[in-house]
């Protein structure tokens, strides 16, 4: 990501107001349509991927940094997605009243043109505490929708609890020693928290881990569980401790290191 600045001058990237926020047609929202939910999410770049270098994430770690959803799916290997991703930062970065507005008019046609449950998830792949953002009168998005379910994933550990009753906040537990204790503790307070595995065990640090890819809508989760999410793009190959491994895998990573030790001894010893 500190390379961010030259990847988009190799891409000859210039600011353009997006037409729209809000997508539809993805892996996630098909698998909530089974459930009779439409959804929308809205994706913006993590981190700091944009211009002004502002950290759309306050709680990113090393960890998740490497393994973002960013990188998987079709944001891991289409420049035009990512560079519409990026612009959507961009946007709020630059005019947010006008993206408020924008965010206002896509959620009324929504809820006009709905012909099933509708569910918004306004950070795709940011965490961007909106309930402090007020827009047209309104402490927030969120109390000037109180008949839509809104829901997100976060790692800011005071937002839990302390959000609108419409807005549903899943933990996202990441590798640090900090992170690992809020998750822990946001569970004993009863709240769903979701954890990356390169397997999904059937239990983790005492609770019961269900199924997160099955659906998106988090919403509808079992509560006080673990949500387990499979590694997904670049979170394949993390070493930073981000993605929870299996005994056996940790088991295959030992042999493999051990393996190289001794490889490369033995070419010192016959170099």
């Amino acid at each position: 990501m500190s390379n961010f600045k030259n990847y988009l001058k190799g891409l000859f990237w210039e600011y353009k107001k997006p037409t729209t926020l809000f997508g539809v047609d993805n892996a996630k929202t098909i698998k909530g349509e089974k459930l009779g939910y439409k959804t929308f999410i809205l994706y913006g770049t993590p981190a700091d991927i944009n211009s002004f270098g502002k950290n759309m994430c306050a709680k990113a770690t090393e960890g998740c940094k490497k393994a973002c959803l960013v990188t998987s799916g079709r944001g891991g290997f289409q420049e035009n997605v990512i560079l519409g991703r990026l612009n959507k930062t961009e946007f709020f970065l630059r005019d947010r009243e006008a993206f408020m507005q924008m965010m206002v008019k896509e959620i009324k046609r929504a809820v006009k043109n709905k012909k099933e449950n509708i569910a918004i998830r306004l950070n795709g792949t940011t965490d961007i505490p909106y309930e402090h953002i007020k827009v047209d009168g309104y402490n927030n998005i969120f109390e000037m929708f109180p008949d839509v379910q809104f829901y997100d994933y976060t790692a800011i550990y005071k937002r839990l609890g302390n959000v609108p009753s419409n807005l549903h906040l899943t933990f996202s537990r990441k590798e640090t020693k900090d992170n690992h204790v809020e998750a822990l503790m946001a569970l004993k307070r009863g709240f769903n928290v979701a954890v990356v595995f390169d397997g999904k065990p059937a239990m983790w640090e005492g609770y019961e881990v269900i199924d997160g890819d099955e659906h998106d809508l988090t919403f509808l989760h079992k509560k006080n569980c673990v949500v387990g999410l499979k590694a997904k793009g670049k979170a394949k190959k993390d070493t930073t401790g981000f993605v929870v491994r299996s005994a056996i895998s940790q088991l295959q990573t030992e042999i493999k290191k051990a393996n190289r030790k001794q490889y490369i001894k033995d070419n010192r010893l016959y170099a």
